[in-house]
């Protein structure tokens, strides 16, 4: 008997000596393409994720030691990975977690599982306390359209952390976006969690979070961001997925003439609309849809004065009833649709919490979060001319429902639903007074089309907003929308125009700029855009933060093949004329030999290999730059001089450069009968037109400019293009 017990013990000994052993032995799991690796210690519950480029290590510690260690492989939406699982305890909550390391991207993905109910989230994974030293700090505002800010939020958006090189780390939660938070100082912690307010936190729940390292900012937040949207397997939506991004747009919202009580009496609200439209057709200035803001719906009167009650359209509060007002549409909105010839886009606030909606849908605080609303609603809109639905006050409906906060799924229902329906019934969405939780929430759905990046009425104090926001819109796969403005402002038309997304003002009837709409689309209202929105450089980043006041630049670009043609604009913080602008091709995106064209003062400048260009900001403080590569030709093309996006694919569909020429699809809409193309070349370069007809050509011997007219053969048949009616004209240009 007493033999029997020693073999037992002597199995149990053996058996905890080969655990301890396990554990004990540090894993490692690492890409020899991207330089990054994971270490893990269990038996100390630590792991780290250093990078070679930038050389950073980030460290942490579980509040256990590790147990059932496993190391896999795999593939998901981002890619291939290696991951190390393990199980721990966080105090008395069983969990089981996971680091999972890309091969081909330098992207790192958290996850844990609560293994069984929770009161109360306790828990942060990751949570670094090993951070390099001396990193600049940067997140968004938890407030209406997410304001950037060089500090660190403790709520749901993306940290960003950089040195003085521009080497960046982004991390952020990665699921469960109106619950998840970020926890720490950046300095002592850098932690993903859940929110305090959280009541409880069922078994088999998972949370995750994202972190992505490299060199280059703009180029970090563009691998997390992509990491994060397919993760979702959002489908990224592209720049004419619905009318708002391929067409110039009329908006009737907070900036607007036309916004509440400001139309012409004699005719209505409709009626006024109808008369705007009919003036824009008649001087012939392209539009390719309608905003109706939250006028055009019943609202409460909470908060109103009794003077203010010409009708419920016209109240403040939440939405009563979401149809069209009687007293403004008599014959309901599609008829209005059908007269006016266009289609809508139509605003949404919150539920009142008198609205007799209470008694048919399920509503939590002042948000409908049950499917029969949202079908109910997107079918009406559909029916009725209706192409994107706006919800607006996001930031209030968050605020006013406290389940949001309090319950794993209720703020998921209310997104997930909207997507449902909207998708249903083929709606595209537009997000507005988002916070950033709502702009990762986003990253979930592939008919989020446009997203609100700056405060209301689009205006010089809100660029800086607008261009930093814009790279959290273009992360999570959403077209920045700038707000309305007025078409007679042309830097705010430009800035519009470079986001890549929506384009519309707001104009009295009569005040409409023609001239300038024109700049920003062609004559049958096909926005002419660059390939990606204008973002900040990343020196920005490093001057905000070193709280420096030069001159902010920022660039896109339109790509075709080998050749790149970037877009930069510049302004003075403080509006001042005289400041100097200073970059290099390289730095906005396109190569060295290059010729630079400045938009307003039609002066041209080349800059060869290793220089950079240097000028003074314009008389109103800011300056808008083309720059073009310049080809083994020897000639370098600005494109359409006459557009803001000269080289943008709706006018220049394709280039084809040769050793001695550079040759450029034009596309011409209808009405259009011609262009001014400019470059930058030797000698007077020669012109062939196919399909078409050109001027002389003007030449400047001290810079190299060049200039041509081009027009099409009218008699030519138009062909389709991206869905639209072009002549297509084939110029090429050939070194003497």
């Amino acid at each position: 008997m007493r033999s029997r017990w020693i073999l037992i013990l002597a199995a149990i000994v053996a058996l905890l000596g080969d655990g301890r052993q396990a554990t004990a032995r540090e894993l490692t799991a690492s890409s020899a393409e991207t330089g990054c690796s994971v270490e893990f210690n269990p038996s100390a519950g630590e792991y780290r994720i250093v990078s070679r480029h930038p050389a950073w290590t980030f460290g942490g510690k579980l509040g256990s030691p590790a147990r059932a260690v496993k190391e896999t492989r795999g593939r998901d939406r981002i890619g291939a990975y290696q991951e190390i699982r393990f199980a721990w305890h966080e105090g008395r909550i069983p969990l089981e977690g996971a680091i999972r390391l890309y091969q081909t991207l330098p992207i790192v993905l958290f996850s844990y599982t609560y293994l069984q109910p929770a009161r109360a989230p306790s828990v942060a994974f990751p949570n670094f306390t090993q951070i390099p030293a001396h990193l600049y700090h940067f997140s968004y505002r938890n407030a209406p359209f997410a304001a950037p800010q060089f500090s660190l939020g403790q709520y749901s958006t993306p940290w960003l952390f950089f040195d003085g090189k521009a080497n960046a780390m982004v991390i952020s939660p990665a699921s469960r976006f109106i619950i998840a938070t970020m926890r720490g100082d950046g300095i002592h912690q850098i932690a993903g969690s859940l929110n305090s307010r959280l009541s409880s936190v069922p078994g088999g729940f998972t949370e995750s979070a994202l972190m992505a390292v490299a060199p280059g900012i703009r180029h970090t937040f563009g691998l997390w961001g992509h990491a994060l949207t397919a993760l979702a397997g959002k489908k990224r939506p592209s720049d004419e997925a619905d009318v708002t991004l391929r067409d110039y747009g009329y908006w009737t919202d907070h900036g607007a003439y036309y916004y509440y009580k400001n139309f012409d009496p004699k005719l209505g609200y409709a009626g006024t609309l109808r008369a705007v439209i009919a003036q824009w057709r008649k001087e012939k200035i392209p539009v390719g849809y309608l905003q109706l803001d939250s006028w055009w719906y019943d609202k409460s009167f909470k908060g109103m004065s009794p003077d203010d009650r010409t009708g419920r359209w016209n109240a403040g509060g939440g939405i009563m009833r979401y149809r069209a007002d009687a007293s403004l549409f008599p014959h309901g909105l599609k008829a209005f649709e059908q007269s006016v010839g266009l289609p809508l886009v139509t605003h949404s606030r919150w539920i009142s919490r008198r609205s007799p909606y209470r008694s048919t849908y399920q509503i939590s605080g002042v948000a409908p979060i049950g499917m029969k609303w949202w079908n109910d609603i997107t079918a009406y809109l559909a029916s009725s001319g209706v192409v994107t639905y706006e919800q607006d006050w996001q930031s209030v409906i968050d605020q006013r429902s406290p389940a949001f906060k309090r319950t794993v799924r209720t703020g998921d229902a209310f997104y997930d639903h909207m997507a449902a329906a909207c998708a249903r019934h083929g709606v595209t969405m537009q997000y507005c007074m988002e916070l950033p939780c709502d702009f990762l929430e986003g990253s979930r759905y592939s008919n989020l089309t446009s997203i609100r990046v700056s405060d209301d009425r689009f205006s010089r104090p809100r660029w800086r907003h607008f261009l930093y926001t814009s790279e959290l819109a273009d992360a999570i796969g959403a077209w920045p929308w700038s707000d309305v403005f007025m078409s007679d402002e042309t830097d705010n038309l430009l800035l519009s125009t470079l986001s890549a997304g929506p384009v519309g003002t707001g104009d009295a009837l009569g005040s409409e700029d023609r001239q300038n709409i024109l700049k920003a689309a062609r004559a049958d209202g096909v926005l002419v855009k660059p390939d990606e929105p204008i973002l900040p450089l990343d020196r920005m980043y490093i001057a905000d933060a070193r709280h420096s006041n030069s001159p902010f630049i920022a660039n896109t670009w339109s790509d075709d093949g080998p050749i790149r043609t970037a877009y930069v604009f510049a302004f003075s913080r403080s509006a001042d004329a005289g400041e100097t602008v200073r970059f290099t091709p390289a730095e906005v995106g396109t190569r060295a030999p290059a010729c630079i064209y400045n938009f307003f003062t039609h002066q041209t400048r080349r800059v060869e290999p290793g220089g950079h260009f240097q000028a003074a900001l314009g008389p109103d403080g800011a300056s808008y730059y083309i720059v073009a590569p310049l080809g083994p030709s020897g000639l370098a093309l600005f494109g359409d001089i006459g557009q803001f996006a000269s080289m943008g694919k709706e006018r220049i569909a394709s280039l084809a450069p040769t050793p001695r020429s550079l040759s450029a699809e034009v596309l011409f809409a209808s009405g259009e009968n011609s262009v001014t193309l400019a470059g930058c070349a030797r000698s007077k370069p020669a012109v062939s037109v196919r399909h078409g007809h050109a001027s002389a050509v003007e030449f400047e011997n001290r810079t190299g400019a060049f200039s041509v007219r081009v027009s099409p053969e009218l008699a030519r048949p138009a062909v389709k293009f991206r869905g639209s009616n072009v002549r297509r004209v084939t110029v090429t240009f050939t070194e003497r």
